[in-house]
C-alpha cells in the first residue's frame, strides 16, 4: 500500500503529491489537475441531478401521490430544471438553486 503527501508547489493548476511505499521510502511522484471553478461547478451540478432524476422517476411510479409528495417533487423537479439549464447554458459561475 503506497501512501501520499501534498507538496506545496505554487502552481493553481495541479497540486503535487510524493508517493512512499510501506516503508516510508519515497517511489515516485504523483500530479494531479486542479479543476477550474466552472469545472468544479459543473461536477457539483451533475452529482445533485442524479437523485433530483431518481427521485423524479419513483414519483411517476407512485399510482396516487399524496399533495405533500407532488409539492416536494415539484420543488426537485424545478432544481433540475434549473440544473440543466445552467449545463445548457454553460452558466456555470455558481451551483445555487440546483
Amino acid at each position: 500500500m503506497t501512501t501520499r503527501k501534498l507538496v506545496p508547489t505554487g502552481d493553481s493548476r495541479v497540486r503535487l503529491f510524493q508517493v512512499f511505499d510501506d516503508a516510508g521510502k519515497l517511489i515516485g511522484t504523483d500530479e494531479e489537475p486542479i479543476p477550474t471553478p466552472e469545472e468544479a461547478n459543473e461536477a457539483t451540478i451533475r452529482s445533485r441531478m442524479a437523485p433530483l432524476l431518481a427521485a423524479s422517476v419513483a414519483h411517476q411510479a407512485l399510482p396516487s401521490p399524496t399533495v405533500a409528495q407532488t409539492a416536494a417533487q415539484r420543488q426537485r423537479d424545478t432544481r433540475l430544471t434549473v440544473a440543466l439549464t445552467k449545463l445548457a447554458l454553460g452558466q456555470l459561475d455558481a451551483t445555487d438553486g440546483t
